[in-house]
């Protein structure tokens, strides 16, 4: 049978690349976008990698392209085995507590709990008959001197706390879908303006790092999965520094 995966906002950044790394290990993929022309140039991207792709219609500020989405899914893709919850907006990045706007933390929260919450509740009766996996993206929620955007901590903690709620919801009712998070730390993406620096992974490791999750078989029911690849961050690490020092007369 072949695998099949639903991963929302999957036109571009890290959503697009977990896209064809598992196109390109015989996944099937159903890719959720808003933009019809964005989404449909994405399949057309990975038609040409040779990946069996479809565009489906799902903006999480819609709940009605959800519901819709769900409907389309039963009737026509019924062994859908992974749901990727990859959707997701940040909000005001800079602005500090007392300067962010409530519209904006407003729409964040629709959009990364709402919107995910309705996603989990419409996708679990496909994916409980196929003993199927959700996969929810989210971020690192301590907030430090550089690392503080408001709305989307905020969206994101509550998101954590979801999946940890529908985790032990799961395995009290004996539901065979295994819900988690996938932190795969720092990914240089739009979203932070394309950000490099030695912490910062590609938006192909980042990728990597996801699709070695959702493939590796292990349940991690109700938790959140924070593989980072250190390995990689320390060899970058070791490499930048080596090139900045300066060499030994020695």
């Amino acid at each position: 049978m072949t695998n099949k995966v639903l991963i929302t906002g999957a036109n571009k950044g890290i959503g697009f690349e977990v896209a064809k790394q598992l196109g390109a290990q015989g996944w099937s993929i159903l890719l959720g976008a808003r933009n019809e022309q964005r989404g449909l140039a994405a399949v057309h991207e990975l038609e040409k990698q040779g990946i069996q792709a479809e565009w489906l219609k799902i903006d999480l500020d819609d709940l009605n392209t959800v519901h819709a989405a769900a409907a389309d899914v039963a009737e026509r893709h019924p062994d859908l085995n992974l749901l990727i919850n990859n959707a997701g907006i940040a909000g005001d990045m800079a602005a500090e507590p007392l300067t962010v706007k409530t519209d904006d933390l407003r729409e964040t929260l629709t959009v990364n709990v709402i919107g995910s919450f309705e996603m989990i509740k419409a996708f679990t009766p496909i994916l409980r008959k196929n003993h199927g996996r959700i996969a929810n993206m989210t971020i690192p929620v301590n907030p430090s001197g550089f690392w503080h955007p408001f709305s989307y901590v905020t969206s994101k903690s509550a998101l954590d706390k979801m999946i940890e709620m529908f985790g032990q919801s799961f395995k009290r009712q004996h539901i065979p879908v295994d819900i988690f998070g996938i932190m795969p730390g720092g990914v240089s993406t739009d979203l932070n303006h394309h950000m490099t620096n030695p912490f910062i992974h590609t938006v192909e490791e980042g990728a990597a790092i996801v699709v070695k999750i959702v493939t590796d078989g292990h349940h991690h029911q109700g938790k959140i999965v924070n593989d980072y690849g250190l390995g990689k961050l320390v060899k970058r690490m070791v490499s930048a520094h080596s090139k900045q020092s300066p060499k030994s007369n020695g």
